[in-house]
């Protein structure tokens, strides 16, 4: 089993220190470019009935698949500025993002550890915690507006 070098945890950090905040799940994953000749090579069955086969066949893919798991991050980013998140969602959306965590997350030993095989990061940010964040600041903005 290779080692986790992205252990799982959960971050929290503010960009401002405004009464108003919103909250955005950005979670970044790092595994294994490909797969396919790993799963090839490690998963087969003895089993005759096409059904136990089948099962035992997802059994051990998921085995494989889960000893090659590189680990995950979950980072709460809370924002008090529209303009703010509207440009984290902007860069999330253009691959910008995608492109900066790069850079922080694939480290030399993250290569080390990977040996031959490529790695590639995953990055997701839900639409719900965007709209649902930028509908509170609005709100917030009107608010403070009306005071």
């Amino acid at each position: 089993m290779p080692p986790f070098i992205l252990h799982p945890t959960l971050l929290s950090f503010s960009v401002s220190n405004a009464l108003t905040l919103s909250d955005v799940r950005l979670r970044v994953r790092a595994e294994y470019s490909e797969h396919e000749s790993a799963l090839r090579g490690g998963v087969s069955s003895d089993k005759q009935q096409p059904l136990e086969r089948q099962f035992e066949l997802f059994s051990r893919a998921s085995m494989l698949l889960r000893t090659r798991d590189l680990g995950s991050i979950v980072c709460d980013i809370k924002f008090s500025e529209l303009a703010n998140l509207d440009a984290f969602w902007a860069d999330y959306l253009s691959g910008a993002l995608l492109e900066a965590l790069k850079g922080v997350f694939i480290t030399d030993s993250l290569k080390r550890a990977a040996g031959q095989e490529g790695v590639r990061l995953l990055v997701s940010v839900d639409q719900d915690d965007y709209e649902e964040g930028r509908k509170l600041l609005i709100r917030s903005q009107t608010h403070n507006g009306t005071n």
